[in-house]
């Protein structure tokens, strides 16, 4: 990586900075790519999939992250934003300079929306050869993003919102719900690294986005976001969102292993952002098949967005 960023300092036009702290709003120029609010316009989502470490480039109006994903052994940008025209001009330029730095592997670019992904396609960059990760082949770009546009009632009517309301007759009573604009300390870690459902499939790829998301906790600045609480017998569900453009996306999500009680957290985040402002809560492509059915079959109305995956391919000499 250092051979990479001191080559592209070199080359005129490119600004280079270290992705030195979390959850800024002003990471990028814009949040956009060729107009499309894909999953992630917050300095946190960088953060997250960097896992802490990595670099702001960009040109023009284009910019993005770039990084060594040591538990992948990927060379990573990370949802490119601008024009299309600028974006595959920057992409192609990282790539180019990879090369250039003598880096083993080939560039491999996350988030695509569909202009982007048709544009470089066209010049040659494809899926990738071989699995991002075992057990995530194609990570949260196997299945699209699910927006949800619910209307905002407190409890839904209908046979299409019976998951919801039967986690509200479960929940309501039993739990407090609380959200603030900066942490509350109120056991994070504790759920995250022991509590948390999800705690015995823990693998090195999920524990290092769980420690990037705990070291986020911790710094000056959380523009922009929303910290989610379910607190009974101490802390039962934690949750972070933003919301800069317009649409709040979610970030994380972490709760016991008591039936519907995500659904019933995920419920609360979305009527709070919904109050606060946001036209629709974006919740990220998702990994497996029953993730995304899981979201589908939770909120109804939605409206779906794919994001690509996509990989520059040796050029033919």
């Amino acid at each position: 990586m250092r051979n990479l960023m001191w080559t592209l300092r070199r080359r005129s036009g490119f600004e280079v900075s270290e992705l030195a702290e979390p959850n800024r709003a002003d990471l990028l120029p814009t949040w956009l790519q060729d107009g499309a609010d894909v999953h992630g316009s917050h300095g946190m989502f960088y953060w997250l999939r960097a896992r802490g470490r990595g670099y702001v480039v960009s040109t023009g109006n284009a910019a993005a992250v770039l990084t060594w994903r040591a538990d992948v052994g990927r060379l990573v940008v990370l949802r490119p934003v601008g024009g299309t025209d600028a974006v595959v001009a920057l992409l192609e330029q990282l790539a180019d300079a990879a090369v250039s730095a003598g880096l083993p592997c080939p560039l491999v670019v996350r988030y695509c929306a569909h202009q982007v992904a048709c544009r470089l396609g066209e010049l040659g960059w494809a899926p990738m050869a071989d699995p991002w990760h075992r057990s995530a082949p194609l990570d949260d770009e196997a299945h699209p993003e699910v927006i949800v546009t619910a209307p905002p009632i407190e409890v839904p009517a209908g046979q299409r919102y019976k998951p919801i309301r039967e986690a509200i007759v479960r929940h309501a009573a039993g739990h407090t719900y609380l959200c603030s604009p900066v942490p509350l300390g109120l056991g994070e870690a504790e759920l995250v690294e022991s509590n948390s459902a999800r705690v015995a499939g823990y693998d090195g790829h999920e524990r290092g986005f769980n420690a990037a998301v705990l070291a986020s906790l911790t710094t000056r600045r959380h523009d922009w976001l929303t910290y989610h609480y379910l607190i009974r017998d101490g802390l039962a569900g934690f949750a972070v969102t933003g919301n800069v453009t317009g649409i709040a996306h979610g970030y994380y999500l972490a709760a016991r292993e008591v039936p519907r009680l995500a659904t019933y957290l995920l419920w609360l985040i979305y009527l709070q952002q919904r109050r606060a402002g946001a036209a629709a809560l974006n919740l990220g492509g998702s990994e497996t098949r029953s993730l995304h059915a899981f979201k589908v079959r939770t909120f109804p109305d939605h409206r779906l967005q794919p994001t690509t995956m996509l990989q520059r391919h040796p050029k033919p000499t």
